[in-house]
């Protein structure tokens, strides 16, 4: 069973699916943390993941058991370009790293893009790892970033904050084949938030996620 301390820690009313975008906030003035040279470094050299496409033998996730033969995220060339479109790529692919890192309990092509300056990122992280290594797992957690800004800008504090809408397809967490925890699907309408990113070297980093004055009603 996963232990009852990281659940009521990690879980504690909110929504995983929503933490790891949504779940790491900024100070009340707007302030992002900084990213850490670590995580810089790590993007700039993000692992070239085999071009997996999905395999005919991939077996998603259900209360019988974990996903199987899950393909793995691969970064497209545009995710490291500087640019609004690059940025939203860049999205696309953490989105896929995190859905690997919820099927399969790998975290680490999430961990090689987010900043070690986010907290509550890595704590979540290190909840889907135990998760995993505690014999559960989880059944969906995919989320579908959409940049609404039609052009993106480095603030003088040198940091890109596109405003984004979120879906996600629900989340379920199963232990020993029964559904202990659930998050409903999401479609992120009415609740746009700014996301954090810094871009060095050739490579974004995912900093943090901030909300937005004026916003907060999900629209399910």
């Amino acid at each position: 069973m996963v232990r009852s301390n990281r659940v009521g820690t990690a879980v504690g009313g909110v929504a995983l699916t929503a933490l790891l975008l949504t779940g790491c906030g900024t100070d009340d003035d707007g302030a992002a943390a900084s990213p850490s040279s670590t995580a810089s470094s790590a993007a700039a050299t993000s692992s070239e993941a085999s071009p997996d496409a999905t395999p005919a033998d991939y077996v998603p996730a259900s209360l019988d058991g974990p996903a199987q033969n899950v393909p793995k995220p691969v970064m497209p060339d545009l995710a490291r370009e500087e640019s609004r479109d690059g940025a939203q790529a860049f999205l696309d692919y953490w989105s896929d790293a995190m859905w690997y890192a919820h099927q399969t309990g790998d975290a680490t092509y999430a961990r090689e893009i987010i900043s070690g300056a986010c907290d509550i990122c890595m704590e979540q992280l290190e909840f889907v790892e135990d998760v995993y290594a505690d014999g559960a797992w989880f059944v969906g957690g995919r989320e579908n970033p959409v940049i609404q800004d039609a052009i993106i800008q480095r603030y003088s504090d040198g940091v890109y904050k596109p405003v984004v809408l979120t879906s996600a397809e629900g989340l379920k967490l199963v232990e020993s084949n029964e559904v202990t925890y659930e998050a409903h699907p999401r479609t992120g309408q009415g609740d746009p938030f700014p996301v954090y990113l810094d871009y060095s070297q050739g490579s974004w980093v995912y900093i943090t996620a901030a909300n937005l004055s004026g916003a907060g009603q999900y629209s399910e």
